[in-house]
């Protein structure tokens, strides 16, 4: 069987690019053949990732949408053959951007109603936490399930140790790492 998936922009070390590999090397595992094609490539992830241009993009017995962005992808998508499945890793709500970014508060309401445009083609929908999951069947999704974000924790344990800030973090007071955007929705 052929699964393919589809990520719009293919980053090194993000949550949705490490999960998209995460994905496909399970699914080679499994016998199948695997392949991640992107429209945007990371220069060090040329060749791992291939170009969504490519004819075998289209030729998946099952395509899997990595969705956390409005794109082209889209509307192609939804018509390919084959099962297609949406896994959706959210998309802030606009409202809570316009206050402070009109421009991203644009692109979060493109990529909300494009989630919703897949509601009638898609085979299933997941939701990377049960909160998307609600969202996915909110939006309109008849199919919805939870899978969440694989994380390869061997990178984390295999890192190099780094003595200068293992000394900063070792002074006495709580540490608070955050992950994420610094932004007024976050909450930080």
């Amino acid at each position: 069987m052929i699964v393919n998936q589809w990520v719009p922009a293919a980053h090194a070390g993000d949550a949705v690019g490490d999960h998209a590999f995460a994905v496909r090397d399970l699914c080679r595992q499994w016998g199948h053949d695997a392949n991640i094609f992107a429209i945007h490539i990371e220069e060090n992830l040329q060749g791992d990732v291939l170009p969504w241009t490519d004819a075998r993009a289209r030729e998946g017995d099952v395509t899997i949408l990595q969705f956390a962005v409005a794109s082209e992808m889209t509307r192609a998508f939804a018509a390919l053959p084959g099962r297609k499945i949406v896994q959706y890793h959210n998309v802030t709500p606009a409202h809570f951007l316009a206050p402070y970014d009109p421009n991203l508060a644009r692109l979060a309401a493109a990529g909300r109603t494009e989630l919703a445009s897949l509601t009638s083609c898609t085979d299933l929908a997941v939701g990377d936490s049960d909160y998307n999951r609600r969202e996915l069947e909110a939006a309109g999704f008849r199919r919805t399930d939870v899978a969440p974000i694989l994380v390869n924790t061997a990178r984390l344990r295999d890192a190099e140790p780094l003595p200068a800030l293992e000394h900063v973090l070792q002074d006495g007071f709580a540490n608070i790492l955050f992950v994420g955007r610094i932004a007024p929705n976050k909450k930080i």
